[in-house]
C-alpha cells in the first residue's frame, strides 16, 4: 500500500472514531436530558382528600401495617433508610430515610406519595410500589401515617438516590416506570378495609401479595415470584401458616425472596388474616372487586 493510501486510510479511521465519539457524546446528552425532564415532570395527585383522620389509637396497628406491606424492606429496620445499588454506572439507589422526610409532609401529602408516588413538588418516584399501595384502604394509611408520626428523626443510613447513566437509559426507555405512571386510580383503596373473611382475603393479596407476584397475582419474572392461583393449593393451611410466619416452607426449604419477605413483614399478619389468605388463594382464581 502506497503512503497515500496508508494516510488516507489512517484519515478514514480516525475520522471514523470522531463520528463514534460524537455520537456517543449526543447520545449520553440525550439520555441525561430526557430522562431529568421525566423526572422532573408534574403530576397531579388526582385523588379524593384521605378520608380517615389519622389518630394516635391508630398507631399499634400502623406499626404492623408498616411491616406487613414492605416498608422496612425498601426502608430498612426503623425506616432510616436502605442501600439497594451504588456503582458508577448505574447509580445510587436507596430507600430514602422516612424519619427524616415524614416531618416535613402533611398528611395528605404522606397518602400522595403512599398511593399515588408523588411528591409534594408533584415529581413522580420510582421504585415505591404505589401501583399496588393505591388499594390500601383510607383507614390502613392513616394507620401507617400515624405510625411514622411517632418516629423520632435519627441520621440517614443510606444517602438519597442518584441516578448514572444506565438507570437514566432505563427511565427513557420505560424499563424503570415513574410510578405516577404505573398507578390505576380506580383502583383506589375503600375506606374501611374489610372485616369478613370473604372480603380480607382479596384485600389482602391484591395489596401485600402483589407486590413480589404482580397485580393479577400470576407471579413475575423480575422477583421470580411463582402464581399464588397456582402455588397455594398445594400448602395445608398449616404449612401455609408456617410460610408466613418463618419463611419456611414444607421440607424445611428457604425461598429466596419470600423467606426475606416473611421474616420481615409477613409474620405480622394476625391469624385470621393467613386464613383468609389461605382461603382465597387456595380457591383458585376467580373475579374479585379488587381486579
Amino acid at each position: 500500500m502506497s503512503s497515500s493510501w496508508l494516510r488516507l486510510a489512517k484519515r478514514i479511521a480516525i475520522i471514523s472514531v470522531e463520528v463514534v465519539a460524537g455520537v456517543a457524546v449526543t447520545a449520553v446528552i440525550a439520555i441525561f436530558a430526557i430522562s431529568q425532564w421525566q423526572l422532573s415532570a408534574r403530576h397531579g395527585a388526582g385523588e379524593p382528600p384521605l378520608r380517615v383522620k389519622p389518630a394516635a389509637s391508630m398507631v399499634v396497628e400502623g406499626a404492623r401495617l408498616a411491616r406487613t406491606n414492605g416498608c422496612s424492606g425498601c426502608h430498612a429496620e426503623g425506616l432510616t433508610g436502605h442501600l439497594f445499588v451504588d456503582s458508577f454506572f448505574v447509580g445510587r439507589l436507596a430507600g430514602p430515610n422516612l424519619t427524616r422526610i415524614v416531618p416535613h409532609y402533611s398528611d395528605q401529602q404522606i397518602a400522595d406519595l403512599i398511593r399515588n408516588g408523588v411528591r409534594p413538588d408533584g415529581t413522580g418516584i420510582v421504585f415505591m410500589p404505589s401501583h399496588v399501595l393505591v388499594r390500601l384502604a383510607d383507614g390502613d394509611v392513616a394507620a401507617i401515617i400515624a405510625y411514622l408520626r411517632t418516629l423520632k428523626t435519627k441520621p440517614d443510613t443510606a444517602k438519597d438516590s442518584s441516578f448514572g447513566l444506565l438507570a437514566r437509559a432505563l427511565v427513557v426507555a420505560g424499563m424503570i416506570p415513574l410510578e405516577p405512571d404505573t398507578v390505576d386510580r380506580k383502583q383506589l383503596g375503600p375506606l374501611k378495609r374489610p372485616t369478613d373473611a370473604a372480603a380480607l382475603g382479596p384485600y389482602l393479596a391484591k395489596t401485600t401479595c402483589a407486590m413480589c407476584h404482580g397485580g393479577d397475582l400470576h407471579g413475575e419474572a423480575q422477583t421470580q415470584s411463582p402464581n399464588l392461583f397456582e402455588m397455594v393449593p398445594a400448602y395445608s393451611l398449616a404449612d401455609f401458616r408456617t410460610l408466613l410466619s418463618t419463611g419456611i416452607a414444607p421440607g424445611g426449604r428457604k425461598l429466596g425472596l419470600m423467606t426475606e419477605m416473611s421474616v420481615a413483614g409477613l409474620k405480622y399478619l394476625r391469624d385470621d388474616e393467613m386464613v383468609a389468605l389461605h382461603s382465597y388463594l387456595s380457591a383458585g382464581e376467580h373475579p374479585s372487586p379488587l381486579r
